[in-house]
């Protein structure tokens, strides 16, 4: 039976994508730092009849990668297809955020899927598996913003890192896909940080932020049905959201008016959008 690897598999986007593949009848691999929110994820699949396994995996950490990646082979075989999907949220403006938010974002947001798809592609060459690689990026690929820098800089590199990966494979019969979603209703923004902050008024940050991402955007199955589309036809990029189309064809139509139009937004201004969704929507559940 064909296995599915999807990481950060714990929520959200993760959740549904493997939620998703075990319906079609994979095996899935659920991988996640949280042993518990990972250990539900494996529970539910289960529950509705799927088969999954657990394995936490600290997509930072070369060396847990490594090992991750060794333990899925010999124990359920090269996988036919899988999912970078783990990812975290750091606001701030350039210079707000330090060099330790820099190099955790680039760490976990553009290096963890490189590295993932590195060592699966490196197996299934090895094993003579045509499988397919998904990478999760974001229409933040192509905002070059003052809200958020780091984030659209590691999905930027992750995306084109994609399309390179894409383009050396893509003939050994290896499906390479990105997968560009807008605004989708997850817990990134609720566990995310804000740089230049202490650590409790970036916890309050976020709790405000989040409180107003449970009420708007779209399920993380549309982006689960996106990956499962990507996999069945080899498609290069697939933005997921209206604004997730307009941002891809108005960064590739042009640059120089993309940044300009983006120029407009600050941190100052993204900072009043957040205190106005924590005094809307604090505390409603949704």
């Amino acid at each position: 039976m064909a296995v599915t690897v999807v990481t950060g598999a714990g929520s959200g986007i993760g959740r549904a994508t493997a939620q998703r593949f075990a319906r079609r009848g994979a095996t899935v691999v659920v991988a996640d730092i949280n042993e518990e929110t990972g250990r539900d994820t494996v529970a539910e699949i289960v529950g509705d009849g799927g088969l999954a396994v657990f394995r936490r995996l600290d997509v930072a950490n070369l060396e847990d990668w490594e090992s991750f990646t060794d333990w899925v082979c010999t124990e359920h075989g090269v996988p036919e297809v899988v999912v970078n999907n783990a990812g975290i949220l750091i606001g701030g403006g350039f210079l707000e955020q330090s060099g330790a938010d820099w190099r955790r974002m680039i760490a976990i947001n553009m290096m963890s899927p490189m590295i993932g798809s590195r060592l699966f592609v490196r197996a299934m060459t090895e094993a003579g598996v045509q499988g397919n690689i998904v990478n999760i990026c974001s229409v933040g690929a192509f905002m070059p913003t003052a809200v958020g820098p780091s984030y659209v800089t590691a999905k930027a590199g992750a995306w084109l890192g994609t399309q390179a990966l894409r383009a050396e494979f893509g003939s050994q019969g290896i499906g390479v896909s990105a997968i560009c979603p807008g605004l989708i209703r997850t817990s990134l923004a609720a566990n995310g940080s804000r740089g230049g902050m202490s650590e409790g008024e970036s916890a309050a940050w976020a709790a405000k932020l989040g409180s107003g991402h449970r009420h708007f955007g779209r399920s993380p199955d549309r982006v689960a049905k996106a990956v499962e589309r990507a996999v069945r036809w080899n498609l290069a990029t697939v933005p997921v959201g209206i604004e997730a189309w307009l941002g891809w064809f108005a960064y590739r139509l042009s640059p120089s008016l993309m940044r300009g139009v983006l120029g407009l937004a600050s941190m100052s201004l993204a900072d009043r959008g957040v205190a106005l969704s924590g005094s809307l929507f604090g505390g409603k559940k949704r």
